[in-house]
């Protein structure tokens, strides 16, 4: 047994010489080099198109063929937070989570596993999204079954039960939530940096065990009754036209009826900030510093691509400045998250990331030298390439499946626009300057508008933090209350 084990191993090493022995002459024909990149590939252009049923609900269709999928979203902008009453804030959220949990069925009532085992018989799952804007339900499954998809979302969105014992489990469920959103310093920072920028405005406002607590089943029906078709929107994406899309939509939600009285008036929000622009919350004891920051940013619809390149070039991806300055350069943490959030009106930036509490000071110091520093020179032009390319090939990448198509016309349907902005979406891209990032970021991303979260534990931060702001609240991590305009317990 062992000599055999002794000649395999040297057969073993005999085969891993033999590459070796040969490779001077491989490398001599050039095989040690990748080879050349091929011709540039058009971007997939799907046949987009748009209709409207008697009752007023829009129809966006994304036709994508060779792949006998349909991603299916009711998207419900009467739906969204910034609607929430201000003592009963999470309303809308709550409200979207009772959907799924039971519903009339062909006249009977089916809770929550029926209908998941309906979606789980259609192979999907129901998708449930909540936000400032929207709310939606979606579905994603094979073409022969889009139609008892479809029955599905319009019995989920039109006839939901909405019952009392369903409203207790799930406004549990979203206070546990939050409580474990509050356990973890970096969703914390996050928490309390929106809150920040967005202050007491529709945007800032946090759902609390009170404002739960508020709710009762009359508003979850006063909530139901905001749902309009005209105000909402039935995405389809994949293999499916509009004519199909037409008779399918007719025969699921053409009995849905109009809302009686006039639109509900949608103000544009803007930013009610707290007087904080440093906010330190003491976390005795905590390894690793969470470092939030943000910035103004575009409103929804403004200036889409210079919004969307200045973000890339900042923050997202691994060439992005903040990744290369925070993390490779400087060995500060291990990563930077950044994101943006745009609504009616305004939006924001914000940027995230962990590092060790005596480095906090100097990560948040940079976090916003490099924002300051895209408003005052110019992108060079490899560095607006690389991330131009890196935003032209994630918008490919969307459109290679239905449900990132789905994605793409709820963003365009949030905003009201036409599907033809999507299709021209590659060529406004390259079109954007360099000078027109230079001035995106002059313009919203000032050093009197940023604001700024850390939680650490601020014995093992030093003084240099504390020296970073002497207006900053400070506050121990048990006295917080994020609901309250001075984030603190009463």
């Amino acid at each position: 047994m062992k000599g055999a084990n002794l000649r395999r191993r040297h057969a073993l090493l005999a085969g891993l010489a033999l590459p070796l022995a040969l490779a001077p002459g491989l490398r001599a024909q050039g095989f040690d080099r990748p080879p050349p990149p091929g011709p540039e590939l058009p971007l997939p252009r799907p046949r987009l198109a748009e209709a409207r049923l008697p009752n007023g609900l829009r129809l966006l269709v994304a036709e994508r063929r060779g792949l006998p999928l349909v991603s299916a979203r009711l998207l419900m902008t009467d739906l969204g937070s910034l609607g929430d009453p201000a003592p009963k804030a999470g309303l809308a959220q709550l409200h979207l989570q009772l959907l799924g949990r039971g519903a009339v069925r062909e006249g009977e009532p089916q809770n929550a596993d029926e209908l998941a085992f309906a979606a789980e018989s259609l192979g999907a799952s129901l998708e449930l999204d909540s936000g400032p804007r929207a709310g939606s339900l979606g579905l994603t499954v094979a073409r022969q079954n889009l139609d008892a998809a479809l029955e599905l979302l319009a019995d989920l969105a039109l006839q939901p039960l909405l019952s009392p014992d369903d409203l207790d489990r799930v406004r549990e469920e979203l206070l546990d939530a939050r409580e474990q959103q509050l356990a973890d310093p970096a969703q914390l920072a996050a928490l309390l940096a929106r809150r920040l920028h967005w202050g007491e405005s529709p945007a800032g406002q946090l759902p609390t065990p009170a404002s739960l607590g508020r709710i009762q089943r009359r508003d979850l029906l006063e909530q139901q009754r905001r749902l309009r078709p005209e105000t909402s929107c039935l995405l389809l994406a994949g293999d499916i036209d509009l004519d199909e899309a037409l008779t399918l939509a007719r025969q699921q939600f053409g009995d849905w009826r109009s809302g009686s009285g006039p639109l509900p008036a949608r103000p544009p929000v803007q930013p009610l900030p707290l007087q904080a622009r440093t906010l330190l919350v003491d976390w005795p004891g905590a390894a690793q510093a969470a470092v939030a920051l943000t910035a103004p940013h575009a409103g929804a619809g403004e200036s889409e691509a210079e919004a969307r390149l200045a973000l890339a070039v900042l923050g997202q991806g691994y060439s992005s400045r903040l990744n290369q300055e925070l993390r490779i350069r400087r060995g500060l943490s291990y990563g930077v998250s950044c994101e943006a959030e745009s609504l009616p009106g305004a939006g924001l930036l914000l940027a995230g990331l962990q590092t060790r509490p005596a480095q906090a000071a100097e990560a948040v110091v940079l976090l916003g030298a490099e924002l300051q520093r895209m408003g005052q020179e110019p992108v060079a032009a490899p560095e607006l390439l690389a991330r131009r390319s890196a935003l032209l090939g994630e918008h490919g990448r969307q459109l290679e499946t239905t449900a990132g198509l789905a994605g793409m016309l709820a963003r365009l349907a949030k905003d009201g626009a036409a599907p033809a902005l999507l299709e021209a979406w590659p060529e406004t891209l390259q079109a954007v300057p360099a000078e027109s990032l230079q001035a995106f970021a002059g313009r919203h991303w000032r050093a009197d508008a940023l604001r700024r979260v850390i939680v650490a534990d601020l014995s093992a931060a030093g003084a240099g933090l504390r020296r970073l702001d002497p207006g900053a609240w400070v506050i121990p991590r048990q006295r917080l209350d994020p609901a309250s305009p001075t984030l603190r317990l009463r």
